[in-house]
């Protein structure tokens, strides 16, 4: 019996529908990659210095003696750990389960210190939050439970007595779809033979797949236009609306757009006003607005996607999670101090937005303090109070961006800024509200409530064929959704029917 195979058919398979599986299979790879190794959390550990303190006694050259406590350390030794942020994602204090710890066999801790932190504003965390009571002549170091942002490292420099030498960790990483682990990185002594055969295969498959993302996925938007078109309202998504402008004008290169953010409210008042005077002008604007513009017959509105909102501290209160019911409590100035809310004896210096312009501010206002209005000012640099009456401390400033600078420089802040952006700060302490960590994902199955809509408003219904109507088309399309998911939105085609409203 033979077989026959026909492979007569596949002249009719032509180079698209080669280069289309390619690419679906790259995707699937990219996304593997991206879904179960680049965001999950990961903690990695180093030990750079492993060593006995002293020159051989035997030399008779130099004698070192290492004292503590008036006592004599017997085999001295020294240790340098760096630990880093290595995954794609953020580690929230909850996320470490089962006291993420260090441990010296054989040997007794009898000095610490935090060293070439990364920002130095966590390794002063650390080191107060370090209880020498509990590490000192013990043989484990515990590693407190504090936030530690992507990108974050900082060493321990540890002097220990004892002949046993190594070093192991215990603990874990968890919370959250993408899970995590804490994990020993050897010194580097050159690239093995494993390593250099999966460089040069992972060369071989990037640039395949940035051919194929040129030739299959970076598609130019679906609908090109020319013309000028300028961008207002709000700051929240500036940086986004900043992205999606120059994504789309690289391909439609015939399209003039510019962004002028000057606050949800104030977006939409102009583009109102604009357009009952000079509805051609009115033609050449969006307004992006948090939330639902005021009451106006001729402004129409897209809901493009959800903004994850944020209440963000500097790192030196020591304070992670917050109630909404402490929050109503600073901003109603019955809560002064962080020390009342178990951080640092520092002033709580609230950071708010101008209002009533802002719609980070009106969402914090509705969805936070339950309609209550803020205190007044009583300072104007955000970090003197120049009120001597006032017993809080507040002051406003005029954009997301430098909310969150002000935040990041001054100690005992507090402010809110969309998700996104408050990722950038070094400094900058994202804390739970109520027990839940913002999240996509949070906001998807309504545990976490600190939201809002970003709609796209224009004057009237945009002119067919204009430049207004091709970017608000590209705004919900499927080329602009990665953009958006990557500055921390939520594409509204991507949440339960009816979510955006």
């Amino acid at each position: 019996m033979s077989l026959a195979v026909d492979f007569s058919g596949l002249g009719d398979i032509n180079l698209e529908t080669v280069i289309a599986a390619i690419a679906l299979i790259g995707t699937v790879i990219v996304w593997l990659v991206d879904r179960y190794f680049l965001r999950r959390k990961r903690l990695v550990y180093r030990v750079q210095v492993d060593a006995p303190i002293g020159v051989f006694p035997s030399s008779h050259m130099v004698d070192v003696e290492v004292r503590y406590q008036g006592a004599v350390v017997p085999d001295p030794s020294i240790v340098l750990l760096r630990v880093d942020n290595a995954g794609g994602m953020d580690i929230e204090p909850h996320h470490m389960h089962e006291k993420v710890s260090f441990a010296f066999p054989d040997r007794k801790i009898v000095g610490l210190e935090v060293t070439e932190a990364k920002p130095e504003a966590l390794g002063e965390m650390l080191q107060r939050q370090l209880d020498s009571e509990n590490f000192i002549e013990t043989s484990k170091l515990i590693l407190p439970r504090t936030a530690i942002n992507r990108g974050d490292s900082f060493k321990f420099l540890l002097v220990l007595s004892g002949r046993g030498d190594g070093v192991t960790h215990s603990g874990y990483l968890a919370g959250g779809s993408a899970g995590g682990g804490v994990y020993h990185e050897p010194r580097p002594r050159g690239p093995g033979r494993r390593t250099l055969m999966f460089g040069a295969l992972s060369l071989l498959l990037v640039g395949a797949l940035v051919a194929l993302f040129v030739v299959d996925v970076l598609q130019p938007p679906d609908n090109c236009a020319s013309g000028r078109l300028q961008i207002i309202g709000s700051t929240a998504v500036e940086p986004t609306m900043k992205e999606l402008r120059s994504a789309y004008a690289a391909e439609c290169t015939q399209a003039d757009i510019t962004i002028a953010a000057n606050g949800s409210r104030s977006g939409t008042r102009a583009l109102n006003e604009t357009g009952t005077r000079d509805p051609a002008t009115a033609g050449q604007l969006i307004a992006m607005s948090d939330g639902p513009a005021e009451d106006s017959p001729d402004l129409r509105g897209r809901s493009i996607a959800v903004v994850v909102f944020a209440v963000v501290l500097n790192r030196s209160t020591d304070v992670t999670a917050l109630t909404v019911t402490q929050l109503r409590d600073i901003y109603a100035g019955r809560l002064t101090n962080w020390k009342q809310l178990g951080g640092r004896d520092l002033p709580i210096r609230m950071v708010s937005r101008v209002g009533p312009d802002s719609g980070s501010r009106r969402t914090f206002r509705d969805k936070v303090l339950a309609g209550d209005q803020e205190l007044g000012i009583s300072s104007d640099d955000c970090r003197t109070k120049d009120d001597p009456v006032a017993k809080h401390h507040r002051c406003e400033v005029g954009t997301t961006e430098e909310l969150l600078s002000r935040v990041n420089d001054i100690e005992g802040a507090i402010g809110y800024a969309e998700l996104g952006g408050s990722r950038k700060y070094p400094a900058v302490t994202v804390v739970s509200i109520d027990g839940v960590v913002p999240d996509a994902s949070k906001v998807a199955d309504r545990s976490y409530r600190f939201w809002e809509v970003e709609h796209a408003y224009t004057y009237k219904t945009p002119g067919q064929d204009s430049l207004q109507e091709a970017f608000l088309d590209y705004l919900g399309s499927m080329q602009a959704r990665p953009i958006l998911a990557r500055d921390g939105l939520v594409p509204c085609p991507e949440l339960p029917t009816a979510f955006c409203g």
